[in-house]
C-alpha cells in the first residue's frame, strides 16, 4: 500500500496503513483502485497533511465569526466586543487577537470551543439552557466546516460518529488526525454504491453530495424532454442549512411535474413528490419518476440512458479560491488517481 502513496511524502508508509484499514472500516476491498480513490482525495484536499494549515485561515474565520454577528443586525457589535474583546486565564492577548493568529483548522475549531466555553463558565443558567433547548448549537455555529486530510463534512463525520456512540466532540479531534481523517473522509467517499461508468462521478458525489451524479442524469433527460432549462446541480429538492427538504418547489421538481404531465397514464403529480423525495438514495433508481425520465428519453434519442451527468456546481468556500467547480474538483482528483494507478504498476 505504501508503493501507491507519492514518493515524496513523509511517513508513505503510515499513509499506507491508514489508507488499508480504513477501506477496511468501511466494508470496501483493499485493491489498488479503491486504494488510489482514497489517495487522489486526500492529495486533492490537504497534500497529506492530517491538519492542513490553510492560508490566510485567521481572516476567514473572523470572516465566518462576522457573518453569524451580523445576522444580529444593530445589536451585533456591542455583542461581538462583549464576547471577543476579552482574555482567558493564563493568556496575553484576547480573543479577537488571538483568532488573527490560528493557523490550521484544528486551531481555528479549539478556539472557538474555548471561547464558547470561556462564556458559558461565566453563564451557568445559559450553559443549562444550551443543554437542554439547543444541545447542537456550539457544534453547528462552528466556522470549521469540512475538516482533515480529505476535508470531509463535519457534519457528515459526526452523524456517522454517533451510529458509533462517539460524541460530537470527539469526532471533530479525530479529523484533526490522520487516522480520523482518513477514516471518515473513505467512509463518506464510499457511502452508496453508485454504478458509475468512470470514477470521476464519484469523485464529483464526495464533493456535491451523494447521489448528485446520478441525479444530475436524470435532471439533463428531463430537461431535455421538456425543453426547459434548470441548474444541474445533483438536487431534485430544495434544502435549508440542516439537510432538511424545504417546502417551496424546485426547479428540477417543476420540470419532474411537467414530464409527469406529458404522461398522466404513467405518472402523477403526487408520484412525483413522493418519489422525489428518494433523491438521496439508492431507491431512487427504482422510482416510477425516473423510469419514465429514462425510457422516455432512450426513445427520443434512440440509445441507452446515461446513469451519470457531471454536477454543474460553483464552489464558494471561504478556504477555496474563487471559479472552481465540481468539474475542476473531479478533474484534478482523477488526474490524481491515474498517477496513483501508474505508481502501482511500476
Amino acid at each position: 500500500m505504501a508503493g501507491l502513496v507519492r514518493g515524496d511524502v513523509r511517513d508513505r508508509t503510515g499513509w499506507g496503513t491508514d489508507v488499508h484499514r480504513a477501506l477496511q472500516d468501511a466494508g470496501q476491498p483493499v485493491t489498488r483502485d479503491t486504494a488510489c480513490q482514497v489517495l487522489a482525495i486526500i492529495e486533492q484536499e490537504s497534500g497529506y497533511e492530517a491538519d492542513p494549515m490553510v492560508p490566510h485561515l485567521g481572516r476567514v474565520v473572523k470572516g465566518e465569526v462576522d457573518a453569524v454577528f451580523g445576522r444580529l443586525g444593530p445589536a451585533a457589535h456591542p455583542i461581538r466586543r462583549a464576547l471577543l474583546q476579552q482574555t482567558a486565564d493564563g493568556t496575553t492577548r484576547t480573543f479577537e487577537q488571538r483568532l488573527t493568529g490560528v493557523q490550521t483548522e484544528q486551531q481555528a475549531a479549539r478556539l472557538y470551543r474555548e471561547i464558547v466555553d470561556f462564556h458559558l463558565a461565566r453563564h451557568p443558567a445559559a450553559r443549562r439552557a444550551m443543554r437542554l433547548l439547543a444541545p447542537g448549537f456550539v457544534e453547528d455555529h462552528n466556522p470549521i466546516t469540512t475538516a482533515g486530510s480529505m476535508q470531509v463534512s463535519v457534519r457528515w463525520a459526526i452523524a456517522a460518529g454517533a451510529t458509533e456512540g462517539r460524541s460530537p466532540v470527539a469526532v471533530r479531534d479525530s479529523l484533526y488526525t490522520r487516522r480520523g481523517g482518513v477514516k471518515y473522509g473513505t467512509e463518506r467517499l464510499f457511502a452508496h454504491e453508485a454504478d458509475y461508468p468512470d470514477p470521476r462521478y464519484r469523485f464529483a458525489d464526495y464533493n456535491a453530495g451523494v447521489w448528485a451524479s446520478r441525479n444530475a442524469a436524470v435532471q439533463a433527460m428531463a430537461s431535455n424532454l421538456t425543453g426547459i432549462d434548470i441548474a444541474l446541480d445533483g438536487d431534485v429538492l430544495r434544502y435549508d442549512d440542516d439537510g432538511v427538504p424545504r417546502r417551496e418547489p424546485s426547479n428540477t421538481l417543476r420540470v419532474l411535474l411537467a414530464v409527469a404531465a406529458a404522461h398522466p397514464d404513467q405518472l402523477s403529480d403526487r408520484q412525483v413528490r413522493r418519489d422525489a423525495r428518494l433523491e438521496k438514495t439508492a431507491r431512487f433508481d427504482e422510482t416510477d419518476t425516473v423510469r419514465v425520465v429514462r425510457e422516455t428519453w432512450s426513445r427520443k434519442h434512440g440509445r441507452d440512458w446515461p446513469y451519470a451527468w457531471m454536477p454543474i456546481v460553483q464552489l464558494t468556500s471561504p478556504k477555496m479560491s474563487p471559479g472552481r467547480t465540481t468539474q475542476w474538483f473531479a478533474d484534478n482528483v482523477d488526474r490524481r488517481y491515474k498517477a496513483c494507478l501508474e505508481r502501482g504498476r511500476r
